[in-house]
């Protein structure tokens, strides 16, 4: 057996807004769009092709998510300092700044921590060894 991973799922209160955040900050596209016939939630698939998505599944109760609990989170790759740098200051503009830009080592790298609008931390890294 080798798995392969596909995708993660969040609960978000909006997918559109969800959409858009990912799309500014990512650089994501939406993939695809429908209604899960299941329970009637809207759903949408965010990514750059199909190898890899978010998938977010819109409901009304608010995600549960905390600064407590920092290590969950998503994690993007950027080609230099100067980008972390960039996505921090928006993000403090904007109010959604958790943490950084911070080097932390050889192994974590330059990294800054965001919060999306259901407050899923989503982290910009330079100098990973993953991407």
């Amino acid at each position: 057996m080798n798995p392969k991973l596909t995708h993660i799922a969040l609960l978000v209160s909006n997918v559109d807004i969800t959409a858009d955040f990912y799309i500014k900050y990512c650089g994501l596209q939406v993939i695809e769009r429908r209604m899960d016939p299941n329970t009637g939630c809207r759903v949408i698939w965010l990514g750059e092709n199909l190898n890899f998505v978010i998938v977010a599944f819109e409901t009304e109760k608010k995600p549960i998510q905390s600064l407590s609990k920092p290590l969950s989170h998503l994690g993007f790759s950027l080609n230099s300092r100067e980008e972390v740098d960039k996505i921090s200051d928006i993000a403090k503009e904007e109010g959604i700044l958790s943490y950084g830009p911070v080097f932390f080592d050889e192994v974590v790298g330059y990294i800054c921590n965001i919060l999306d609008p259901d407050g899923n931390s989503v982290e910009f890294s330079f100098g990973q060894k993953l991407g």
